[in-house]
């Protein structure tokens, strides 16, 4: 660490800092307040539902699908929160910048269900098109009316084709792979 650059070393003990003080505030504020448990509900009812719900046969590529999910949604997340698009006044753990509760949860599992349920692309893109709008206009403002949630340089109607784009991508995607279109 002696060999770090000047420069790397302050930003290293700014870093150092800003993660003491974020894990004080996640400690004082955020954990076991209603929004926290609100959040870890919102991660593990949807995942109970999913097992009740998923179709046994397909449960590979709906699992696969559901991953892919998760790894765009938790990349742009994290982006936007670095980018200091938005911030997550509350967390479950204060490691990420984002909500796991929301992003690991409710997000995919609800993106799961419909790649299950609407296989065909008309009706899928029907259904995505209705979560895209929910998710963008009532989701995200109902987020930040409970306080998980708060938008510093974004706008709710950007989030909707980008909620499109990621669950068409993705199944597309997906598709391609398992059946070698």
């Amino acid at each position: 660490m002696t060999n770090l650059p000047l420069q790397y070393t302050e930003i290293l003990d700014s870093l150092r800092h800003s993660y003491a003080l974020q894990y004080i505030h996640w400690l004082q504020y955020e954990l076991f307040t209603w929004q926290w448990w609100v959040l870890l509900g919102l991660l593990i009812i949807p995942w109970l539902v999913w097992w009740k719900l998923v179709d046994r046969t397909r449960t590979g590529i709906i699992l696969a699908y559901g991953f892919y999910i998760i790894f765009v949604v938790t990349l742009m997340d994290a982006t936007g929160s670095v980018l200091q698009n938005w911030i997550y006044p509350i967390t479950l753990l204060p490691v990420f910048p984002f909500t796991i509760g929301l992003d690991w949860g409710i997000l995919v599992v609800m993106h799961m269900l419909i790649f299950q349920h609407f296989t065909r692309w008309k009706e899928f893109l029907i259904a995505e098109f209705s979560a895209a709008t929910f998710m963008a206009f009532i989701g995200e403002p109902l987020a930040e009316w409970m306080g998980i949630y708060f938008v510093l340089h974004w706008y709710h109607y950007w989030s909707f084709p980008i909620y499109l784009m990621i669950a068409v991508i993705g199944k597309w995607l997906i598709e391609s792979i398992v059946y070698h279109r």
